[in-house]
């Protein structure tokens, strides 16, 4: 028995026991989880016709995690208004940022052409970056399409192409081309200072932490398809989008108000979780008592 004993310590490692998960972080993560599934019918209901929920809210799980330090009414604002563009926070349509324990919901370039692409009369919409050893030209004076060229060295790496020069984008819409918009780094810089409360109030507190400082690349895409905003068909969405992109960037103390969402008031206690922190859950899969934090305003 006492050999038994021997071999079984012995492929345990000895007296060390094999290292666990901790187990509150588990507690933490199925208490989000629950959080999420509870409000699941708020975004769904939310979605425009035509955009997959299921997917949605796979996105939208996968990136709790990340916003595990931010209140829970930031969060649900920050989902609805994905929702109710219709964009997914996959960081490419759209991004939900933490700013300290603030969720933030920042519509980014492909939002906008997503966005662009669903009035009836727009056929499609291009966006591209034109780096240092790309082939191309544009002459403003010559008929469309003739007026624009861009072909990239496809026998090169990125890196091999060089650095990027020039952002530009374009739509054709009732079967005719657009307006190019071409935007150089001076000018998205120049946007950057001359609109962007976000950025010049970083600046000024040496944070640095807008999206301009931490993706600047992101923001002069948006910046020239902002610009072709102005040659297409405007609709109601885009109108409101922009609306709702203006107001994030005039405040970084609260999330703004998206005409058309609702925030939910499902509490059944009364009760919300100081700033930060998630229902708390004893143990992995406990039924312990969960409380919300709602308290954003309504449109």
């Amino acid at each position: 028995m006492s050999e038994l004993k021997d071999r079984v310590k012995a492929a345990a490692g000895g007296d060390e026991q094999p290292q666990q998960p901790p187990v509150t972080d588990l507690a933490v993560g199925d208490s989000v989880r629950q959080w999420l599934q509870r409000r699941e019918t708020f975004f769904i209901e939310a979605l425009p016709k035509g955009v997959d929920p299921v997917h949605f809210m796979s996105v939208a799980h996968a990136l709790m995690p990340k916003l595990k330090d931010c209140t829970p009414a930031s969060i649900h604002h920050a989902l609805l208004a994905c929702a109710r563009f219709g964009l997914e926070p996959d960081g490419r349509q759209a991004a939900i940022i933490p700013y300290k324990e603030v969720a933030t919901f920042q519509p980014m370039y492909e939002g906008y052409i997503e966005l662009m692409y669903r009035h009836p009369r727009v056929d499609s919409v291009h966006f591209g970056w034109i780096r240092e050893k790309d082939q191309w030209d544009y002459e403003p004076t010559a008929p469309s399409p003739r007026d624009f060229f861009h072909k990239p060295r496809v026998d090169l790496t990125e890196d091999e192409r060089g650095r990027v020069v020039l952002a530009y984008a374009f739509a054709w819409i009732d079967g005719r081309r657009s307006q190019v918009i071409i935007l150089n780094r001076q000018q998205a810089e120049a946007i950057r200072d001359k609109y962007s409360k976000a950025y010049r109030n970083a600046e000024r507190k040496g944070l640095k932490d807008s999206t301009w400082h931490t993706d600047f690349d992101a923001m002069w895409a948006k910046s020239a398809v902002l610009r072709l905003r102005k040659v297409v068909p405007t609709s109601i969405d885009l109108a409101d989008l922009l609306q709702a992109d203006d107001d994030i960037d005039d405040t970084s103390s609260a999330p703004p108000v998206i005409r058309g969402t609702v925030i939910a008031r499902d509490d059944q206690d009364g009760e919300q979780p100081p700033a930060g922190t998630w229902p708390e859950t004893a143990q992995p899969g406990s039924r312990a008592h969960e409380t919300d934090a709602e308290g954003g305003e309504q449109a």
